[in-house]
């Protein structure tokens, strides 16, 4: 059997490298960038202050972070128009570590007494994130922003779990634009709010907490 030219194998060979460079490109998108996020700090949550004031008191514990990430700074991964990973949205300091600040903020602004030791310790995890189109195509989508976190409330000097839940906290982002930063930061950063307000509000979770009153003969 004869074989192929030489310039007919270069041929096929070039073929071949251009096709998988080409289906390598489908199916990563563009270069993986890391792109840096302007978030440090989320505005903490008020107006829900505890009704009879504070009661016992609280410490916060460890925020894991156990979604599916590149690592701990990723705020969100950089999806492009045709829902390819381009790269990641990336913080200065780890997610986690802005959600824990917040969370404080936001229970002592709504009157929880943060003590250490405490009476009681807040543990979260962080467990998983994403975003979905809701509606429309390209620039003209409806995305919406989610997170799933879980609360552990746990008695220090026995290590038990008194009390736990686990929230989603949501936004919806419109009117978007092609500079995705612009929307997908003040996004996550709503949804992150949003995820603690929950918290915040939890009467169960509350009433560990708020003083008890009781009406005088």
């Amino acid at each position: 059997m004869n074989a192929k030219p030489f310039h007919a194998r270069m041929r096929v060979k070039t073929l071949r490298g251009l096709t998988c460079f080409m289906l390598a490109g489908l199916l990563t998108g563009c270069v993986f960038q890391r792109k840096t996020a302007p978030l440090s700090a989320l505005a903490p949550q008020a107006g829900q202050p505890l009704k009879a004031g504070a009661g016992a008191s609280l410490s916060i514990g460890d925020i894991k972070d156990t979604r599916l990430v590149t690592d701990g700074f990723v705020l969100m991964q950089d999806e492009n128009a045709y829902g390819l990973t381009e790269g990641a949205f990336v913080t200065e300091k780890p997610v986690a570590e802005i959600f824990r600040d917040g969370l404080r903020g936001a229970l002592e602004q709504n009157g929880f007494r943060i003590t250490q030791p405490a009476q009681y310790e807040l543990r979260g995890n962080l467990q998983s994130s994403g975003i979905s189109v809701v509606q429309g195509f390209l620039a003209n989508r409806e995305i919406k922003f989610w997170l799933t976190a879980r609360f552990d409330l746990v008695d220090p000097l026995t290590g038990r779990t008194v009390w736990h839940d686990t929230y989603t906290g949501q936004d919806t982002a419109t009117n978007l634009t092609w500079l995705r930063m612009k929307f997908i930061v003040p996004a996550c950063s709503n949804m992150l709010v949003n995820t603690i307000g929950q918290l915040v509000s939890d009467r169960t979770f509350r009433s560990y907490f708020e003083l008890q009153t009781t009406n005088a003969p």
